[in-house]
């Protein structure tokens, strides 16, 4: 894929995310003649960004939607749901496209009737009935008319007339305007004529466009359009309804543009003129009719054109007025090179997904910085090196080598940091768009929904945004069909007859912590429990013996659901496990809260990025774990006296506030036979809002590590939150204390740790 497609394909989805966002805005906005403005100018300019492609369906259908937004802005088309709809709808077969452009270089085959039917709307919406006033009246403006007269027969059934005047400067801007013409697919006629008249005495501009040419061509309009897409301005196209036989001369029986070249060169030498030009003025008529009928192969035409400017005028004008009457057939023009489609050369870009990144411009420059720092510190390594050859004191060298270390370490750490911060990006880019999704779930349901958003600045890695929408999509859809009531029922609950539901993201230490919550009927246990009953995914017994979170945390089982039937969207908890599956995969975990009658709140907790972290190494016989230094309140060490033993299990005081003690071999599921010392020494952690103390063996080190989400079998390992690699390569597993417990209280409740 080249630069410029590949660029094209970012601007265009931004455009078409900031289109849908103005479009939505506009549904309860209607006279906000700003975001119309803004619309228009998306569309406009996706137009002349696919105007540099050649993708005809697309910018036939682009073209028409700017034409309706133009009636819009000039107040003579009405901002309703009509227009918001096609428009919509234009967009989202533009985002289509792209991907289909990427992914083969190419339009879809259904573009061109997708294209077309989507047009036809907005040409219905600017022009209501079946026809417009010109069709059906069949009359034509006069330079289309003198076209057609000019033919020998008038052609058979519909056709499209084009009057195409070129600026003076087109040359200059790399226009050519004949061969844009002899790109129009099944040209009927062609007329060139002077579209000022020619000064008869003065300076001749040769570099000053003056043409006026009109051509008919029976090929359908977007595609007598498309050639002239980037020059649109300077084109008037109508349709063409006659009958006849579509014979024409024998002029235009060869190329219409060649017919049209050589009828221009005997105009130009029948002109009057002074005897001083009239030698040069057949010079350029014979060598413009000859290049002419060489480009369709008449060589030999072409030939008799230079040897009668030999001969003189007298013999010039008959062997241009031979050509024209022979006609015949053109040369080895294929239909491609005909109709002017695009071919593209091999080794063009066939599949996979361009990879791109937008980074700030301040965050690259700090890299730069911590780089050059870093230079510093390693050229420092060299001086010691050489002042350990030299046989300096052992101690101060063995001082000196801490204290680059120490400098090293630290510039490690900031690069690290903000070497992961170029991947960071908002969530907004997320957040922003569920806006759609979301109207058109009310919309099908017919209910009123209102959305917020919050903390969509909060950032995360581009792996974590880029792979968050799918599962909250699922969520934020089970909210508006099964969490939301209509309007009716919330009407006669005393609630507001709109629902509401917030998408809200936020920091968690560091991670993230990405919500949304519904104000709707909530989840009822009772009705969990007798469902999973129901669909024999728990017995009676164990259902009864489960508390209300651990029966909530049943949505996340597969196949379970709360819909009384199968509706156009997921009832609450079908596909759930899914859910639960991405937040996974991503390193994190979901969790759910409801109150019935009030809402329900579904919650993934991710990581934020891949970071370098502070990790305190611990050991329990003769394992290592590590925990995130962020997540450690403190290490102390009690006498076992201290440590009482309570209902469902042990419980310590600790300066005024009394803490569960959990021993994390029994956590992790390790039995060694170590004895029991004096004094216990635990590591106090905080975990979802709770602090509890884990029992330990013994504290082995602090480290700076690069913790990275588990995977394969280690991502089975219940409590594990990330690992990573030692000095030495061995493999520390870092521990998610919230995980950690988690499992354990699902445990506790006769459940697995994924709700199956």
């Amino acid at each position: 894929m080249n630069d410029l497609l590949e660029q094209f394909l970012v601007e265009t989805r931004e455009l078409v995310q900031s289109a849908t966002e103005d479009l939505l805005a506009l549904e309860g906005r209607p006279g906000d003649a700003e975001a119309v403005n803004r619309v228009f100018r998306a569309f406009h300019t996706l137009k002349g960004s696919v105007g540099l492609f050649d993708y005809p369906p697309w910018f036939a259908l682009l073209h028409a939607a700017e034409d309706g937004l133009s009636a819009a802005r000039a107040g003579n088309l009405a901002v309703d749901a009509r227009l918001i709809d096609l428009s919509l709808e234009a967009l989202d077969a533009t985002a289509r496209w792209s991907d289909a452009v990427e992914a083969t270089g190419r339009l879809p085959d259904t573009a061109a009737g997708e294209s077309s039917a989507l047009a036809e709307r907005y040409r219905s919406l600017l022009s209501p009935g079946p026809r417009s006033t010109t069709e059906a009246t069949g009359a034509v403006p006069d330079w289309a008319a003198r076209l057609v007269a000019s033919m020998a027969e008038a052609p058979a059934g519909p056709s499209t007339a084009v009057r195409y005047r070129p600026r003076g400067d087109c040359f200059f801007s790399g226009d050519d305007p004949l061969g844009l013409v002899r790109k129009v697919p099944g040209l009927l006629a062609v007329s060139v004529e002077p579209a000022m008249p020619w000064p008869p005495d003065g300076e001749f501009d040769a570099y000053a466009c003056n043409l006026d040419i009109t051509l008919l061509a029976g090929a359908p309009r977007p595609e007598v359009e498309a050639p002239f897409r980037l020059v649109s301005d300077q084109v008037t196209v109508v349709d063409v309804y006659a009958t006849g036989t579509a014979r024409p001369s024998s002029a235009s029986a060869m190329d219409p543009v060649v017919a049209a070249i050589l009828g221009e060169q005997l105009l130009a030498m029948a002109a009057p003129g002074d005897t001083e030009t009239a030698h040069g003025r057949l010079e350029a008529c014979a060598r413009s009719a000859a290049n002419a009928l060489r480009s369709i192969g008449r060589d030999a035409d072409a030939e008799r054109c230079r040897e009668a400017l030999e001969r003189g005028a007298a013999s010039l004008g008959p062997a241009i007025e031979a050509a024209l009457a022979g006609g015949g057939a053109t040369g080895p023009r294929s239909d491609r090179e005909a109709s002017g489609a695009y071919e593209r050369p091999s080794g063009a870009h066939g599949g996979g997904t361009a990879r791109t990144l937008r980074v700030d411009a301040v965050r690259v420059d700090a890299l730069v910085s911590q780089v050059g720092e870093l230079v510093v510190a390693r050229n420092a390594l060299g001086r010691l090196a050489a002042r350990a050859e030299a046989g300096e004191n052992p101690v101060t060298l063995a001082r000196a080598i801490r204290e680059a270390d120490a400098d090293i370490g630290r510039l490690a750490t900031s690069l690290h940091r903000d070497a992961v911060s170029l991947r960071l990006m908002p969530l907004s880019e997320v957040f922003r768009r569920f806006a759609r999704p979301v109207r058109e779930a009310a919309r099908s349901l017919g209910k009123e929904v209102r959305l917020d958003f919050e903390g969509e600045g909060t950032e995360a890695d581009k792996g974590i945004v880029e792979n968050l929408f799918e599962p909250l999509l699922h969520v934020v859809r089970n909210a508006v069909d099964h969490g939301l009531e209509d309007t009716g029922t919330r009407l006669r609950l005393g609630k507001p007859a709109a629902g509401r539901i917030s998408i809200a993201a936020g920091q968690d230490g560091d991670g993230i912590v990405v919500s949304v919550s519904d104000d709707g009927r909530g989840i009822d246990p009772a009705f969990i429990r007798r469902r999973a009953v129901e669909r024999g995914l728990r017995s009676r017994d164990a259902v009864s013996a489960m508390d209300d979170v651990a029966v909530t945390d049943l949505i996340f089982a597969p196949g379970f659901s709360t819909a009384g039937s199968v509706g156009a969207l997921s009832g609450r908890g079908v596909g759930m496990d899914a859910v639960r599956a991405a937040a996974e995969r991503m390193g994190g975990r979901v969790s759910v809260e409801s109150r019935a009658g009030a809402g329900t709140t579904v919650a993934l907790h991710l990581p934020r990025t891949v970071a370098l972290a502070r990790v305190l190494v611990v050991g329990i016989g003769i394992e290592s774990y590590g925990f995130a230094m962020d997540a450690v309140d403190e290490v102390v060490r009690v006498p076992r006296s201290a440590i009482h033993a309570v209902a469902g299990g042990a419980a310590t005081v600790l300066r005024g506030r009394t803490l569960p003690v959990l021993r994390l071999a029994d956590l992790l599921d390790r039995r060694y036979s170590a004895g029991i010392a004096m004094e216990a020494l635990l590591l106090v952690v905080r975990a979802d809002g709770q602090t509890v103390a884990l029992e330990i063996d013994r504290l082995e080190d602090r480290l700076d590590a690069v913790v990275r989400a588990p995977s394969g079998l280690v991502g089975t390992v219940p409590g594990v939150g990330g690992t990573t690699t030692l000095g030495d390569g061995t493999v520390l597993l870092v521990v998610d204390p919230a995980a950690l417990l988690a499992n354990l209280a699902l445990v506790g409740q006769g459940t697995s740790g994924d709700g199956r």
